[in-house]
């Protein structure tokens, strides 16, 4: 019988529980865990256009425009148009922006630390490692079939 210890199981629950920290410990700054990838991206990028923005994390136009507007209304970031291509709209970071993006590096190193506890470096690194490689098999696997690719594995399983 086939192990179906699946990583994808352990990887949701530490993704949904760590939405459940970000949006308790983010409440007062007036967002939750959907919009603090982008307040940090846009304070590390600051007049990174939202197609860039988008590009940074794989995400679609839609979820971007939420978020870019909550925090845009909460005043944690500007828009202003590319002064070469009217089109393009350039994200800015604010002063207030600025001190939840700081608030945001604590949380997430408290996160980390709890996420860690009880793990060697050795276990840490290896924990890093391979959740790398995961991420850039999956992102390698999901660009294929964007770009028309098929999954013979997917075949050979219906065959």
């Amino acid at each position: 019988m086939k192990d179906r210890r699946y990583f994808f199981k352990y990887a949701s629950m530490i993704y949904r529980i760590s939405n459940r920290y970000y949006d308790q410990k983010l409440a007062p700054y007036g967002i939750g865990s959907g919009q603090q990838f982008f307040l940090l991206r846009i304070a590390e990028n600051d007049g990174i256009s939202m197609f860039d923005l988008a590009g940074l994390g794989h995400f679609d136009k839609g979820t971007v425009t939420k978020a870019i507007q909550k925090l845009e209304e909460r005043g944690y970031l500007r828009i202003e148009p590319d002064a070469g291509d009217r089109r393009v709209r350039r994200l800015f970071i604010t002063d207030l922006g600025r001190k939840a993006a700081e608030a945001v590096y604590t949380l997430r190193d408290q996160w980390n630390d709890v996420l860690i506890q009880g793990l060697t470096a050795d276990q840490q690194e290896m924990a890093v490692q391979a959740l790398r490689s995961m991420s850039d098999n999956a992102y390698r696997y999901i660009g294929d079939l964007d770009n028309g690719g098929t999954d013979s594995r997917i075949h050979m399983a219906s065959k």
